[in-house]
């Protein structure tokens, strides 16, 4: 790696993490770049070379995040054979990062209708991503079953997190994770 793309990368990072800081500040709505870019200690046109608009720049927070759970998820269920246990660790992380995610805890707050519909809508950057990953960590412990079947599990486990993160059941982690793993693995079973 250059020095160049280093600094680049770290630039990068400088306004995401601003980005971050005011979301929890000021909630969605109000995010102006010209605040990220003075909470990052950079110029504003520094923040429009890296991003567009205010919406590339929070869909680069979300996906960030979002590549961040599944990255920790990944490693966490990469050496259990074991579906249902699978199942069980890894919706245990999400959950877990979801119920101590700053800016997705002041959002459901303060913003709720602007930040549901931002993770629950068919072009969600958490689906689009969640979906195949979750495919992948069936596949590699059912690899018998049929492609659609492994698709629509996969869609529909992403969806159920997506609703378990914007309304946390009273539960604990643990036990939700492990209630959704039996219903989850049961289901496919039938």
């Amino acid at each position: 790696m250059t020095v160049v793309e280093s600094t680049a990368t770290d630039t990068r990072a400088v306004i995401l993490d601003a980005a971050v800081a005011e979301m929890v500040r000021v909630g969605l709505r109000k995010l102006s770049l010209v605040e990220v870019a003075r909470v990052a200690g950079v110029s504003r046109q520094t923040v429009y070379r890296y991003f567009r608009d205010r919406d590339e720049l929070i869909t680069a927070v979300v996906s960030r995040d979002v590549d961040a759970t599944l990255a920790e998820t990944r490693a966490a269920v990469d050496g259990i054979s074991d579906l249902r246990e699978a199942l069980r660790t890894g919706i245990a992380v999400v959950l877990r990062r979801a119920r101590q995610h700053p800016i997705l805890d002041a959002l459901l707050q303060s913003e709720p209708e602007v930040v549901v519909p931002f993770l629950s809508s068919p072009g969600s950057p958490v689906l689009r991503v969640a979906r195949p990953v979750l495919e992948e960590l069936v596949a590699r412990r059912l690899p018998t079953m049929a492609v659609g079947r492994m698709r629509i599990f996969g869609d529909m486990v992403a969806r159920i997190l997506v609703s378990y993160t914007v309304m946390p059941p009273d539960q604990p982690v643990e036990q939700v994770a492990a209630t959704l793993a039996d219903v989850f693995v049961d289901g496919l079973a039938a």
